[in-house]
């Protein structure tokens, strides 16, 4: 019988690959901050959607490289480029043995009301059950 993973497993492989990068790392959601609390200025959030149970497992992840917005609220451009290139730079070199990892697309989103914004970076995770 073939090796099944789920999402908590490919979430878990993506976290041990970025564990190089010196921030917070969450899996699935973003902490909920408590009235009052101040955000990290920078975390990384991993999450993967669904995954089928075919012997080529695949699935997409995101990473998402949040960074608090500069003091007049616009992105802080240079920080959201730079986080979003070492992800892009460590899970690029990735090569398992028995799965591989593709960079799909980018985007950058605004969350003005938390004053941060975030590069949303998706990757697909294309897993082989033997």
């Amino acid at each position: 019988m073939a090796n099944f993973v789920t999402t908590d497993y490919i979430i878990g492989i993506v976290y041990g690959l970025l564990s190089s990068v010196n921030i917070k790392k969450y899996r699935g959601t973003k902490p909920l901050l408590k009235p009052g609390q101040i955000p990290d200025t920078e975390y990384i959030v991993i999450n993967s959607l669904p995954i089928p149970a075919d012997v080529m497992q695949k699935c997409f992840f995101n990473v998402n490289y949040h960074v608090a917005n500069l003091s007049n609220g616009t992105r802080d451009t240079e920080k959201i480029i730079a986080g979003s290139v070492v992800v892009l730079n460590i899970l690029q070199k990735v090569t398992g043995t028995n799965y591989m990892i593709d960079f799909e697309h980018q985007e950058t989103h605004d969350e003005a009301d938390l004053g941060e914004s975030f590069s949303n970076l998706r990757f697909s995770f294309k897993y082989i059950n033997n």
